[in-house]
């Protein structure tokens, strides 16, 4: 039940963020320009844009939120946002590299805002499916398989009746189930 509750709710700052990140990139890829822009150079990645990065970084933290927040696949939605977001704290709150004590402060408490989403995500990372979940995979699998032996058990049995038609011997009579169940 908590599952249910908490994943949409760290979620939805992602997807919030994600969102704010493709339709408003300048902000955000000005503030992170001084460190990508001479990694793209060193690169040699020189015609990739600033701006086309940080969109692409928004959907693709919608497409993990998404996920994580509807419970498909939630660990590698969470460990594929703990890496985005890790990069992203890393490249837009450099307090390290600030002189004015009030500002440094500032991009302190951005970044240990950020690195407890990290940690957020890396928390749900380990916490997998609950065990109704697992217990309904494993059921709608058994069901699965059942219908499925039933079918070929079906075709089998009309096989067989095509052949003794075409000999023009009598329908054989259908396989009898045994009261007794074996031991699986």
């Amino acid at each position: 039940m908590l599952r249910a509750l908490a994943r949409p709710m760290l979620a939805s700052w992602f997807v919030y963020g994600g969102v704010q990140s493709y339709l408003e990139p300048e902000e955000r890829a000005a503030r992170v320009a001084p460190t990508v822009e001479p990694a793209l150079e060193e690169l040699g990645l020189e015609d990739v844009k600033t701006v086309d990065l940080v969109k692409a970084h928004g959907i693709a933290s919608i497409a993990l939120a998404s996920a994580l927040a509807l419970s498909r696949a939630p660990r590698s939605a969470a460990l594929g946002l703990a890496g985005l977001a890790g990069v992203t704290t890393a490249l837009s709150h450099p307090f390290w590299k600030e002189e004015d004590e009030a500002k440094r402060d500032e991009e302190l408490e951005q970044f240990l805002k950020n690195l407890s989403l990290v940690g957020g995500v890396l928390v749900a990372a380990t916490a997998g499916h609950s065990q109704r979940h697992i217990d309904r995979k494993k059921a709608k699998k058994v069901k699965a398989k059942e219908k499925a032996a039933a079918a070929k058990a079906k075709e089998k049995e009309a096989k067989a009746k095509a052949k003794a038609a075409a000999k023009g011997e009598p329908e054989p009579e259908p396989a009898k189930k045994s009261k007794w169940k074996r031991a699986a």
